[in-house]
């Protein structure tokens, strides 16, 4: 994944659009990870300043690989109890 040197996590939309994360798309991760994590988890994740970057991965896993690969990354979190 290419991040751009200029890239400012500070400003969520922006660091989106940098990485190439359009807003359908990011909406769709954001609904993905809701689905599957607990509420409370899902809400830290997605509100952490560094999940433009998480979001741009799991867009470029579910663009090459599909969103169901991406589902069970995220499924096996779940099932980790450490």
């Amino acid at each position: 994944m290419n991040v751009p040197r200029d890239l400012d996590l500070g400003d969520r939309a922006r660091a989106l659009e940098q990485l190439k994360v359009r807003p359908a798309a990011h909406s769709q991760m954001v609904s993905l990870v809701m689905d599957i994590l607990p509420e409370r988890e899902a809400g830290l994740l997605a509100g952490s300043r560094q999940w433009p970057l998480l979001a741009a991965r799991m867009h470029k896993i579910g663009e090459s690989e599909g969103t169901h690969v991406v589902a069970r990354h995220l499924n096996r979190r779940t099932a980790d109890t450490s």
